[in-house]
């Protein structure tokens, strides 16, 4: 089933209400790749595409790299690409042919990859580099629009693709002078600048870019420059760019060229001097020091930084919240609450009952594995993911949360897994968390021996992936069974999966053979576990390649029969519409940042009051998200008044006022659902009306700030802060004292704890005096942190706190 099928559009049914919203419908183009493999003007058929036929062009079978994605078939698009931008005045629907080349030849390189075959000819690459380098210096390159950002973005990503950086990146260094207040509002345009730092992040290892760095060192100067030039954006949605610019210039420390790399090296120190540990802007810091690690851990050690040290005051910074589950997981999070906290225990808890059901382990663990206990460690959104977890954990973050198994016949091993939420409401709404719990269980249970063991021989990916996928989803993985109409995977090929194949094949086909495993074979599935507890890992390949030969032919058939075996109520192709409950409120003027899978979806509502004049609601991100709506209804991706969904994740719902000059009142519901999997898209409401809204409430900042013994710290509170500091071995009393900077500041308390968060309700030590000069003194007696609240009842205000060690 095609997404174009899968998202159609429903009928508006309030014509009246939505009569001026403007809808782009594009010409249904014969466009999916099958429709372009019989095209008689190719050129023309893929620049009047829709790109909803993108799907179909990276997704094409491998076989089409002999026909319409050879070299000779590409041969031709250099000079078709430099005429359409010879010819580009700014024009949408220009734009709109330059992307659809972009992402046409992006995919042909994307194919290419995915099916291991030899790359492209040099000369073609640089052929495509050189149309690059001349849209990027073209005047209207940088428009700003939505089809002329779409141009942009998908011919900047491209530099990656034919890896042609040496070519266009003189041309993208100019570029980033056009970052400015202004030009920073477009979310969509900005991350096309930021292809630039995808690119260097892409070219690693490669000879041409370091020789073209070593001539042209002037960049590392550049960069740097830039983010000094634009701090501010560092408060803004557009601060990534700024994050990127240095840490890619950090990367280039693995140069060769000994100039490129002391100047990389220079710009590291300077960053850890500016933005150092517990600043506000302290992910710079991570970032330079996460880069000398890994490439220059002389210079690291030079600087005198005790990472370890670093780690536990960010950890308690950033993960001050802690929650023992009654089973083998603890929870440590950024934002949980202890109801969310327990709901994830319950969760876990019920995963863990079914996992033992379904693998028949007689709940033995399997032999010399002593992970008797999991870390779930849980960001408050993908962006504080991506900022720290690399640095306090080790793992990589270009994905939805990771299992970090360690070695499980260590004692002393701490396994845990990392995830994030992708939505900060009541809801727990942690991406991916049934699906990394079975990893740790699965391992545990299932699998001797580490991973690097489990993966020794091959032709298990299949059952680590699509195993997991099969708890989490059983057999409701609408978007698995959606992709057999794709074309059909054989079993062997499956079997054989490996990391490097797609998201698709490792997922998606993963749980496909597990689920027919599981359901038709039983008792081979108990041998093959049989074997994986004992380690007997090769045994298990050489059994999975002649299973995969014995039930192919049954395999293709039982994948027929998923369109129709499934339950009649509900159609699994339209859910039930959920309880109003489920829908989350958005305030007016709120943002939010979503991270999901294809398919996945996000409910909200917001309500418009009488006399608002203007009513916007946008998302922006990476990835392939979509926005619908309706009024007075819950809204869904198969049930909605209005959308103008398109390819990628920006796209906007504006309502138009009615004929007294006024947004209809009332309720309007709203789901973000992906298309394809996505990350880091803000949805938006912008709301203006004539009434005065009420001024929010002061809020406090709930990040714990650590202590430096002896260091006063000036801090407001509201309601609660949280601050902590760390005693080392030999100090047997913490001396601490609150003091208001007035005497009108307020009725502010101070308790603490040893081993925990303190609240008014549970404490070791508390100082509750009338006002807000507060002082204790607590007696320790072996190193670790001392955790504190401050906590104002009433009235709050700004007081001094200091800590001294005796």
């Amino acid at each position: 089933m095609s997404f174009q099928k899968r998202f159609q559009r429903h009928p508006i049914t309030l014509a009246c209400l939505f009569a001026g919203l403007s809808h782009p419908i594009y010409a249904q183009a014969a466009c999916e790749i099958q429709d372009l493999q019989q095209a008689q003007d190719l050129p023309e058929q893929i620049a009047a595409a829709n790109p909803a036929c993108y799907s179909s062009w990276f997704y094409a079978p491998a076989t089409t790299l002999n026909n319409l994605y050879s070299e000779a078939s590409l041969t031709y698009l250099p000079t078709v690409l430099d005429a359409e931008i010879t010819r580009y005045t700014g024009e949408a629907e220009q734009a709109r042919r330059l992307e659809n080349y972009g992402e046409f030849i992006r995919a042909a390189y994307y194919v290419r990859y995915n099916a291991g075959s030899e790359p492209y000819s040099q000369a073609l690459s640089q052929r495509f580099g050189q149309s690059i380098d001349r849209f990027l210096r073209h005047p209207h390159a940088f428009d700003q629009g939505r089809e002329q950002v779409g141009a942009m973005k998908s011919l900047s990503l491209m530099v990656d693709n034919v890896k042609q950086l040496p070519l266009t990146m003189d041309s993208m260094i100019l570029a980033l002078h056009r970052f400015n207040q202004e030009t920073a509002q477009d979310t969509q345009w900005v991350d096309g600048l930021n292809n630039l730092f995808r690119a260097m992040s892409g070219h690693i290892a490669n000879p041409e870019f370091y020789r073209y760095l070593a001539a042209n060192t002037q960049h590392i100067d550049a960069l740097y420059q830039f983010a000094l030039d634009n701090e501010w954006a560092l408060d803004t949605d557009a601060g990534f760019l700024i994050y990127n610019a240095l840490r890619e210039t950090g990367r280039l420390l693995v140069s060769p060229d000994a100039t490129t790399k002391q100047k990389a090296l220079q710009v590291m120190q300077q960053v850890i001097t500016r933005y150092p540990l517990g600043s506000e802007h302290d992910k710079l810091w991570l970032a330079a020091v996460e880069m000398l690690h890994y490439y220059a851990p002389d210079a690291l050690r030079a600087q005198g930084i005790d990472l370890e040290a670093a780690k536990r005051d960010l950890a308690a910074r950033i993960l001050p919240n802690r929650y023992a589950c009654q089973g083998p997981a603890i929870i440590r999070s950024q934002d949980l609450s202890d109801t969310q906290a327990a709901e994830a225990c319950h969760v876990l808890n019920q995963k863990e009952q079914d996992f033992h059901q379904v693998a028949n382990t007689g709940f033995t663990p399997v032999a010399d594995d002593h992970n008797q206990q999991v870390e779930v460690v849980v960001f408050a959104n993908n962006s504080s993911y991506v900022n720290y977890s690399a640095f306090l954990f080790g793992n990589t973050t270009d994905n939805g949360g990771q299992y970090l198994e360690g070695n499980p016949a260590d004692h002393n091993n701490q396994a845990r897994f990392i995830a994030y939420r992708y939505a900060n409401d009541t809801d727990l709404s942690i991406l991916n968390l049934e699906h990394e719990y079975t990893h740790y269980l699965d391992a545990r249970f299932n699998q001797y021996g580490s991973f690097n063991d489990n993966l020794a021989h091959g032709h298990i990916v299949w059952w680590l992936e699509g195993f997991a996928e099969y708890m989490h989803y059983k057999q409701g993985y609408q978007a698995a069974i959606e992709l057999i109409s794709q074309g059909k995977l054989s079993l062997s090929d499956v079997f054989a999966t490996t990391y490097s194949n797609d998201t698709n094949r490792i997922y998606r086909w993963g749980y496909l053979a597990v689920r027919f495993m599981l359901e038709k074979h039983p008792q081979d599935v108990e041998s093959l576990l049989a074997l994986s507890r004992s380690g007997q890992f090769a045994q298990w390949a050489a059994t999975v390649k002649n299973l995969g030969e014995q039930y192919s032919a049954e395999f293709a058939i039982w994948l027929d029969t998923l369109k129709t075996d499934t339950p009649e109520t509900p159609d699994p192709t339209v859910p039930e519409t959920k309880p109003e409950a489920s829908v989350t409120a958005l305030s007016a003027n709120q943002s939010v940042t979503l991270s999901g899978q294809a398919y996945s979806e996000h409910l909200f509502y917001i309500d418009v009051p009488e006399h608002s004049r203007e009513f916007q609601i946008t998302i922006a991100g990476d990835g392939d998200a979509d926005l619908y709506m309706s009024y007075q209804k819950i809204a869904h991706y198969y049930d909605y008044q209005v959308s103008e969904f398109t390819s990628g994740s920006h796209e906007s719902i504006s309502i138009k006022t009615e004929q007294n000059g006024y947004i209809k009142a009332g309720r309007y519901y709203l789901s973000v659902t992906g298309r394809g999997d996505y990350s880091e898209v803000t949805l938006n409401s912008q709301l203006v009306t004539e009434q005065p809204n009420q001024p929010d409430e002061p809020k406090d900042d709930l990040a714990p700030l650590v202590l430096e013994a002896a260091q006063a710290q000036m801090l407001t509170i509201h309601q609660q802060r949280y601050a902590a500091i760390y005693v080392p071995e030999g100090v047997s009393e913490v001396r601490v004292w609150l003091t208001a900077s007035t005497s009108q500041e307020g009725n502010i308390d101070l308790f603490a704890a040893r081993d925990y968060w303190p609240t008014r309700e549970k404490f070791e030590h508390a100082s509750t005096s009338e006002g807000s000069n507060e002082y204790l003194r607590i007696p320790v007696t072996q190193a670790g942190y001392v955790h504190f609240s401050l906590n104002a009842q009433k009235a709050g205000g700004n007081v001094e706190m200091v800590a001294y060690l005796h």
